[in-house]
């Protein structure tokens, strides 16, 4: 009897179909760094109803308690006083579980995402807010095997780019959108960028 692990099955090719999973919240987080210990900074979302049409975004940074990485802050941007300003994310972890209520998870790289966004509700004493998920990246891969699957080249194929060279969460988040629509064959949506709304002065800038 061979102590051989059995070859992994291959994944069976990617069939664009019409999507049937319900309403979607794409997410992406902005980080102190990559470990375990690592926070997130941001957290960018995008909730799709049931037919992956826009109903409503939300764009938050927290204070990390921890200085950020230098190589993290080259992605994002986002100083450690500037953070410092901004709630925790305890304090907003109740208004996000909100958002993703009944919705599937996605986001492009979705394992780094989960594991972040998920140890921060861990951190706060509440479960994830989703169960069913998906990766825009790893669907990609299948849809179009050989070509690049980074959120870059991604978009890129799809007619779309960052419009600067920081990383935004809530951009990408709409960037995997858009990805999303591609992979079931629906044309691009706008995508509707706004700031960060939970900044100190953000309260009497809408009032």
């Amino acid at each position: 009897m061979s102590g051989r692990a059995k070859p992994r099955e291959p994944a069976a090719p990617w069939v664009a179909q019409p999507w049937a999973a319900g309403p979607v919240v794409v997410f992406d987080t902005e980080t102190t760094g990559c470990t375990v210990h690592d926070r997130v900074v941001s957290l960018g979302a995008v909730r799709l109803d049931a037919g992956l049409e826009p109903e409503a975004t939300l764009h938050l940074a927290f204070a990390p308690g921890m200085p950020c990485h230098w190589g993290a802050t080259r992605v994002h941007g986002m100083s450690d006083a500037f953070l410092a300003r901004h709630p925790p994310f305890a304090a907003h972890a109740a208004e996000i579980a909100d958002f993703f209520a009944g919705a599937l998870g996605c986001a492009h790289n979705l394992a780094f995402d989960r594991r972040m966004l998920g140890n921060e509700f861990a951190r706060a004493g509440l479960p994830r807010p989703w169960e069913a998920e998906l990766c825009t990246m790893r669907t990609w891969r299948r849809a179009f095997p050989g070509q690049r699957a980074g959120l870059n080249p991604a978009s890129a194929a799809c007619g779309f780019a960052r419009e600067g060279s920081l990383h935004g969460a809530l951009e990408d988040a709409w960037l995997a959108v858009q990805l999303l629509r591609r992979l079931h064959e629906m044309p691009p949506v706008p995508m509707r960028l706004h700031g960060i709304t939970n900044g100190p002065g953000y309260a009497c800038a809408a009032a």
